[in-house]
């Protein structure tokens, strides 16, 4: 020990390693071979039981889901009972933009629209699955008891659902052999409603169809109304055609989780829209059951179309360049 009572630095080593492994008491770490064994076998059964314990729950918890349909949907819950309304063109390189702009006597301005159009219909071609609903037939049929659960059919061995057809709008010219209009400067806009579990139109009482789309109005779909968000964009606007006219069918609806479901859209053909200026455009979704909220924008969607007729700017020829 040192003046002061006090232990060197070798004897507190010494106690160290003693504590690490003790040769005399045959210990390691202050317990014997026996002890470490108890203490290493309490824990491997503690969380062993634990683990199994914490499967067993989430066993439970996923034996209550069902992979085709929420838990909680419709009122009450965030997927909630009031569909959205979607447009397509949409640019996937350019989500944050809703201006349709093209340039008519430059086809390049407005391919990327179209193959747009061309790539979101093209899951139509594919039949598998599906069914031509006539008359009364629906997917409504497909549901027993208001479960959101679609059912087999009598006769078929898989859920089918309703067949979307596309010749329609063909006829209307919005079909790819007119590149949706967009060559004549007649753009073809598609708007769909966002797919909600178990959502289906409701009817509106005779005497309380909205006048705006009175003339236009069927019971079982899906009115659909665009105008000019101002008093100069209605000006601007012109002419707009609804294919089909009385808008979404509702022999389409409910949506569910099925093999192959087509969701159904209607078509809006612009066909006097002013050149070289910028049309806002409000399109809204009328039915009983749809709300409609300007600050939310509920029921509705909003874009800008933009047909250019100006000539198309050449690209220079790197032999016309000079250097000096």
């Amino acid at each position: 020990m040192n003046g002061r009572g006090k232990a060197n630095g070798a004897v507190g080593d010494q106690t160290f390693s003693k504590f690490l492994f003790n040769k005399d008491k045959g210990t390691c770490l202050g317990r014997t071979a026996k002890s470490w064994v108890q203490i290493l076998a309490f824990y491997l059964v503690f969380y062993s039981l634990l683990i199994a314990f914490w499967i067993g729950c989430l066993a439970i918890f996923l034996s209550t889901l069902d992979e085709k349909v929420p838990r909680y949907y419709g009122k009450g819950t965030i997927i909630g009972v009031n569909p959205g309304v979607g447009y397509q063109p949409w640019l996937l390189d350019d989500p944050d933009s809703t201006l349709i702009r093209f340039n008519i006597r430059d086809k390049s301005s407005y391919q990327k629209y179209v193959n747009t159009l061309d790539k979101y219909l093209s899951k139509y071609s594919n039949l598998t699955a599906t069914r031509k609903c006539i008359g009364d037939q629906s997917n409504a049929q497909l549901f027993m008891d208001g479960s959101a659960r679609p059912e087999i059919l009598p006769g078929d061995d898989i859920v089918k659902s309703c067949r979307f057809e596309l010749d329609k709008f063909s006829g209307a010219g919005c079909g790819k052999n007119t590149s949706y209009g967009f060559s004549e400067g007649k753009p073809c806009v598609i708007l769909t409603l966002n797919r909600l579990i178990g959502w289906m139109p409701i009817d509106y009482a005779p005497d309380s169809v909205p006048e705006i789309i009175k003339e236009r109005y069927k019971p079982n779909f899906v009115t659909l109304k665009c105008d000019g968000t101002s008093d100069i964009d209605k000006e601007h606007l012109g002419n707009v055609k609804y294919i089909p006219e009385a808008g979404i069918d509702g022999k389409y609806y409910p949506y569910a989780v099925m093999p192959n479901y087509q969701q159904p859209f209607a078509m809006v053909k612009f066909d006097n829209l002013p050149r070289n200026k910028v049309v806002l455009i409000e399109c809204r979704a009328y039915a009983q059951n749809v709300e409609i909220d300007i600050t939310s924008k509920l029921g509705m969607v909003n874009f800008e179309v933009m047909v250019q007729d100006v000539e198309p700017e050449k690209p220079i020829e790197q032999s016309r360049l000079s250097y000096y």
